[in-house]
């Protein structure tokens, strides 16, 4: 403003130089006279007066504007004060030393130190300990400071790790920035600094998983593709490219469908696709390529949609496997199965009518035996024709069940249902093979519980012929001890009711190797010239199919040398018609003595004794648990295990059966113990009774006996 009056002056003056050249103003101050001074005084003052007040004027309005710029000049610091603060990432302002003259809280924080601790320090000050991620050494040249002050010019995302007070490492990207002085050297320098720490975890993650997918996708033994939902092709793996005989690098991005799909298969294609994309995958999905060569092979795929980070559809994963080979041997296997299924049903058909034919004869053998039998025959004859009876007896016996088998294979099989008393039925069928057994000296026992009905509706004759070749085969496999037969109630349907069979035996048992051929056709476990049992092997494979063809089931149980159980179950409809009730009495009952319900604790080491006994006393009603020696009796009854006495065997490893009775007696437990051993010396019963035991059973254990000692130590139970 000043220099706008002064200028101002300069024009005017002048201008008014003629004024004053002409005398105009000397001529002017003459006339008015020198009485006239003090006006021409007061007009010089006012001129002056005014004058100051203008250059005043100009002067307060040039102060006026200064103020309102660094009114402006301040705001704008206060503002960039304010970002550096609140910023989100930390920023530092380092001086041409590398000293650190600004930090925010954020770079304090990233730095793992209180934003007073940060000031001062240099920019790789020590106690950073600053390295590469991997752990080497960073590069004194290669920090951001060192790098701005020596090319001048801003530097953009340079990594390092520095090391927290506390010993956390932690990952940092700076960016920094040089600030120019007005001689153009390098003042001061600015940078942001981020804690990139977890980022860099999530992008190693990323790069693994995504590592893993490519070597997955590439190593694969099944064909991977990944299409677009343009159906372009975004990957394609090795055996992709040597089903279709085309280099990864040749198809991507290129239409899959004009390469490798028969156009005929074009819209069914779409469809499949359309329905994936929509977020329904379809597995299991066959369908033709073209293959290497232009071949056409099946190819068996699951499709599923992918999805990218935002949920949108990235496109379709197809996994494939070439399954053309299979498929063609699925079909000669097809047709092999129906000529053999062919040939079969025409081998049972002519075995049926064959065994049919056969057995006709044979009946009137039987018959004619029968009747000449009743004549009068010498001793001799008699014996020649009885002979010859049995014969035939066990001739028909194995075509019927030739003829049963046959029917079973040919589908022929049927089941002729009608009202029977069950227990008529097992008392007939039993009362056959009581006989048979009574002729071994086996006792055959038979239990049927009381919810069992006596009327059913049912085949009574193929349920008797199970019944038959159960019991009969345990009697020919059993050479001493007895065979039970055992009906229970075991469930209900709509119609009728659910029976379970038992058939149980003491007799050889089956062994494991031969289990699994039991119920096959043909099948003898003693098959050999030296067998001793003969037969046809056919009664349990009929057996089975018949209890099958019933509605149930049919299994077993059983253990070499200690006998067999067979368990089936039938469905059978309440009785229809007139079913007389009548009482019926299967077998007669054996007495048998009373039963001492006790639970009884075996300490054995000995696994073929442990069997042996518990098997045994199970027989006679008593509940057994086993323990391997003294120690683990003794952690039994420590338990809270009750047992209402101990079967002690003196000799085992751990602990003894002596001390495992003195410590059972220093607890104060006063439960009968018997020793089992096989010490039979003079003095031995006296030194186990004098131990704390309270009976004596040598072995080889006499089960008899030793069931006497049990019911005589344990009275209260009887």
């Amino acid at each position: 403003m000043l220099r706008f009056v002064l200028f101002s002056l300069l024009i005017f003056l002048p201008g008014c130089s003629e004024i004053f050249d002409e005398g105009w103003l000397s001529a002017e101050l003459t006339e008015l006279g020198s009485g006239n001074l003090d006006r021409i005084l007061i007009i010089g003052a006012g001129i002056v007066i005014s004058i100051l007040l203008v250059f005043i004027g100009f002067l307060y309005l040039n102060i006026d504007k200064r103020k309102r710029v660094e009114a402006e000049l301040q705001r704008e610091r206060d503002l960039m004060g304010s970002i550096m603060e609140t910023s989100p990432m930390g920023i530092l302002v380092m001086d041409k030393d590398g000293k650190i003259t600004f930090a925010n809280d954020q770079a304090a924080r990233v730095h793992g130190v209180a934003r007073e601790e940060i000031l001062g320090k240099q920019y790789n000050d020590p106690v950073w300990k600053i390295s590469s991620h991997d752990g080497s050494p960073f590069p004194e040249e290669r920090l951001a400071f060192n790098r701005v002050m020596k090319i001048r010019n801003a530097v953009l995302d340079i990594r390092h790790s520095i090391h927290w007070m506390d010993g956390r490492k932690v990952l940092l990207s700076i960016n920094a920035s040089p600030i120019f002085a007005d001689d153009g050297n390098i003042k001061k320098v600015v940078a942001t600094v981020e804690d990139i720490t977890t980022r860099k975890k999530v992008e190693e993650a990323l790069k693994e998983s995504a590592y893993r997918f490519r070597s997955l996708v590439k190593t694969a033994e099944s064909v991977i593709i990944l299409l677009s939902p343009e159906k372009k092709i975004l990957e394609f793996n090795r055996m992709a490219e040597q089903l279709f005989g085309r280099t990864r690098h040749e198809v991507l991005g290129r239409d899959y469908y004009e390469l490798f799909v028969p156009e005929r298969l074009w819209p069914d294609h779409n469809r499949q696709f359309a329905t994936v994309l929509s977020g329904n995958p379809l597995r299991l999905l066959e369908s033709y390529v073209i293959a290497r060569g232009g071949t056409e092979r099946m190819i068996q795929w699951s499709l599923s949609r992918l999805l990218d980070a935002k949920g949108g559809a990235l496109g379709v994963l197809a996994v494939g496997q070439d399954i053309t080979e299979r498929k063609r041997s699925e079909a000669e296997l097809c047709e092999a199965r129906d000529a053999a299924e062919e040939a079969s049903r025409a081998k049972s058909e002519f075995l049926a009518n064959m065994s049919h034919e056969i057995r006709t004869p044979i009946s009137a053998i039987i018959g004619m035996s029968e009747m000449t039998l009743n004549t009068n025959l010498t001793e001799e004859q008699q014996g020649y024709l009885g002979t010859v009876k049995k014969a035939a007896e066990s001739l028909l016996h194995i075509i019927n069940d030739i003829l049963d088998i046959s029917k079973i294979e040919a589908r022929k099989m049927e089941l002729r249902p009608e009202d029977f008393n069950l227990f008529e039925m097992l008392e007939k069928q039993l009362s056959v093979l009581k006989v048979q057994a009574e002729e071994k000296g086996i006792e055959l026992r038979a239990n049927v519980s009381d919810d069992v009905s006596r009327c059913y509706y049912g085949d009574e004759y193929r349920l008797g012929q199970i019944i038959i070749n159960l019991v009969g085969n345990a009697i020919k496999f059993t050479a001493k001890g007895y065979v039970e037969v055992s009906v229970d109630h075991v469930g209900s349907f709509d119609e009728g009711a659910t029976l379970e069979f038992r058939v149980k035996d003491t007799g050889i048992g089956i062994s494991e190797d031969k289990a699994e051929k039991l119920f096959e056709s043909f099948v003898q476990l003693n098959a050999g010239y030296s067998k001793r049992h003969p037969g046809s092997g056919l009664g349990l494979a009929i057996s089975r199919q018949l209890v099958e063809m019933m509605g149930g089931q049919i299994t077993f149980t059983s253990k070499e040398g200690w006998g067999t159980e067979f368990k089936f179950t039938v469905k059978l409809k309440s009785s229809e018609g007139e079913c007389l009730e009548t009482p019926v009495t299967i077998l007669e009952a054996p007495e048998s003595g009373k039963k001492v319900p006790a639970r009884i604790l075996l300490a054995e080491d000995n696994a073929t004794n442990q069997l042996y006994i518990a098997h045994f006393l199970n027989e006679h009603g008593f509940e057994v648990e086993t323990a391997e020696n003294g120690l683990e009796a003794l952690e039994l009854l420590n338990s809270g295990t009750q047992f209402d006495v101990i079967l002690m065997d003196v000799q085992m490893p751990e602990m003894d059966g002596l001390e495992a009775t003195r410590k059972i007696r220093e607890q104060g437990n006063d439960i009968p113990i018997i020793a089992l051993t096989a010490y039979a010396m003079e003095g031995d019963r006296e030194k186990f009774l004098s131990s704390g035991m309270d009976a004596y059973s040598s072995k080889p254990v006499k089960i008899d006996e030793l069931v006497k000692i049990i019911e005589k130590l344990i009275p209260h139970k009887a």
